[in-house]
């Protein structure tokens, strides 16, 4: 009897130490398990403060790029250039140094059988006037000590306006000027007029603008249809003359100034002076013998094909 009792204690201490022994096992393993996620649930997640080179950039891609990661520089292959800015007294960029333009003459074509009608120097013209053609002629010389190269350009704007614009060779809608050609007599059989040159050269003998300043003068040109004009080299201490014939258009507005300026391709040139021409009045309307002035009378009203008026 007594040996049956002590066999059922020991049974039962050895199955009790065993329940306690796999429920410290199992603690133990959900405790290793669980550890790692509540510590990570417990660590916050980092958030960057903004900085001059995490901030998203503001540089325009090309459609289809990949866009920089945070704080890399693109790369050149994906940012889009801007384009060039119009040339301005304000944003035309750096003065070309070296190659002031120091004087200019206005002139008046009358008619193809006369000179041109030259005004004083630095004169403007302020007698303009739609359809006119007029002769524009600027000094450039070199003022440094390194020959220079320009492509003459000219540009306009209208006065009291910042951006400049470059005078085209065709007729253009909307653009009061274009470099033009001019009429020249006819020494053929028949006589009359014919269309003259592209351009010519200016001879040293005809320069207007004087030497002020000194050094060595070279032969000049006279474009008559390019814009810009064919390119100069000037050495050390020499000028020339650039001059350019302009039409002007039934865009050209009346009561109203505009200043032309020679530059580089664009680029200005220091010291550049300008040169303004001013349209007066419109003219007058003049009606030949035997008719009226008219008066301004309201438009037929308007009917439907069955004769109904609307």
């Amino acid at each position: 009897m007594n040996n049956d009792k002590a066999r059922r204690v020991r049974v039962r201490s050895v199955v009790a130490y065993s329940a306690v022994t796999v429920a410290l096992v199992v603690i133990a393993a959900l405790a290793l398990t669980a550890s790692p996620v509540m510590a990570l649930e417990a660590t916050p997640t980092p958030t960057p403060t903004p900085t001059a080179t995490t901030a998203p950039s503001a540089t325009p891609l090309t459609p289809g790029a990949t866009p920089p990661a945070p704080g890399a520089a693109p790369s050149a292959a994906s940012v889009t250039p801007n384009p060039s800015p119009i040339p301005s007294a304000s944003s035309g960029g750096v003065a070309m140094t070296g190659a002031p333009v120091d004087h200019h003459v206005l002139a008046r074509i009358e008619d193809s059988g006369l000179p041109a009608s030259y005004l004083a120097v630095d004169a403007p013209l302020t007698d303009a006037s739609q359809y006119q053609t007029l002769r524009m002629r600027f000094k450039i010389h070199n003022a440094g000590t390194a020959p220079i190269t320009v492509a003459p350009q000219l540009e306009y704007r209208q006065v009291g306006s910042m951006g400049y614009t470059v005078v085209p060779e065709k007729l253009l809608k909307g653009i009061p000027f274009r470099v033009d050609r001019e009429w020249v007599p006819n020494p053929g059989p028949g006589g009359g007029t014919k269309e003259g040159p592209l351009g010519e050269d200016i001879a040293v003998a005809k320069f207007l603008t004087g030497n002020e300043g000194g050094g060595l003068a070279m032969i000049g040109h006279h474009s008559m249809g390019a814009n810009p004009d064919r390119q100069v080299t000037l050495s050390p201490g020499s000028y020339t003359e650039q001059e350019f014939t302009v039409a002007l258009t039934m865009d050209a507005k009346y009561l109203t100034g505009y200043e032309f300026r020679i530059t580089n391709g664009r680029t200005m040139l220091a010291g550049t002076q300008v040169a303004t021409i001013s349209l007066g009045l419109p003219p007058a309307l003049q009606l030949s013998p035997g008719q009226h002035k008219g008066l301004t009378v309201e438009g037929p009203p308007q009917t439907s094909r069955t004769g109904i008026v609307k």
